[in-house]
């Protein structure tokens, strides 16, 4: 018998509960979907993280979910047919595509259709998913030098996290970073230093190195923007900025920690072990 094809559904704040049972299963590969829903709702009007949400519902249940971000970005949880999901929420939003994410498996069968109308992405990451309870976090030696500060940082440095961040995204996605990355950068800075979701590790009267919390539920957070200064690599500052960003958010209640790095990265993979992380899965972004 061939399984029936359903037609997607436009979510509206009604659906919330609904959408919220669906994801909490597989919170770990949904935690960028369940942070925005609670941050921007499920109505885009706009502002910062909020989106267009479509879904395909069986029974007054959700099965799969894409949501289309006021930054461009599809974002998936939907193990049947993530295709016609991504065409019905993109159609409905009526905003460009500027990249995809989700489960590494169902973003390459979104991917092609894309690729089909000739936009060739400036990025394609096959990532390894890490989680982390954070009871298990092994705390870096370096920490624990007097020289070494991992702290969020001072008002009047948010230009240089701003830049800072603009070059973490340049090195992942090339040189020619487009305009509206650069306008994000500033947007997601902005938000983080309201929120004290950021942080900085100093040494010398210098920041070296920056991490921060990019997505979050309560107890379990997605910890991103991981970049140190390519003068003061392979010196341990990275390992110690994430370790001492994990150690803040713990005191804040949370327990549990996701992260991502490339399938290619195995020096970024050995730093995510060593502090305890273990994969739990693949995942997919690709950014235009």
């Amino acid at each position: 018998m061939v399984p029936e094809i359903l037609d997607p559904v436009i979510l509206s704040k009604d659906h919330a509960g609904t959408l919220n049972r669906f994801l909490m299963p597989k919170a770990e590969s949904s935690l960028v979907l369940l942070s925005n829903a609670i941050l921007g709702g499920l109505e885009f009007r706009g502002e910062i993280f909020q989106g267009t949400y479509a879904a395909y519902l069986e029974d007054d249940a959700i099965t799969g979910v894409a949501a289309h971000y006021w930054n461009g970005m599809v974002f998936f949880q939907a193990p049947e047919n993530p295709a016609g999901l991504f065409h019905a929420v993109v159609s409905a939003s009526c905003r460009e595509c500027t990249g995809i994410a989700g489960p590494y498996e169902q973003v390459q069968r979104v991917l092609p259709g894309i690729l089909k109308e000739n936009r060739l992405p400036a990025m394609n990451s096959r990532d390894i998913l890490f989680s982390l309870n954070l009871d298990r976090l092994a705390i870096p030696d370096l920490l624990q030098r007097g020289d070494v500060t991992c702290r969020c940082p001072a008002d009047d440095e948010i230009p240089a996290m701003i830049d800072l961040r603009i070059a973490f995204m340049r090195e992942l996605t090339g040189p020619d970073t487009r305009a509206s990355l650069e306008d994000e950068a500033g947007e997601i800075v902005r938000y983080q230093q309201q929120t004290n979701n950021h942080w900085v590790l100093e040494t010398g009267r210098k920041i070296v190195a920056t991490s921060a919390i990019s997505a979050g539920i309560p107890e379990l957070v997605q910890i991103g923007g991981v970049y140190t200064r390519p003068e003061y690599r392979n010196r341990g500052f990275g390992r110690a900025v994430v370790a001492g960003s994990l150690l803040h958010a713990g005191a804040r209640g949370i327990r549990k920690a996701i992260l991502f790095t490339g399938t290619d990265m195995p020096a970024a993979q050995k730093v995510y072990t060593a502090l305890g992380f273990r994969p739990v899965g693949e995942y997919g972004l690709v950014i235009f």
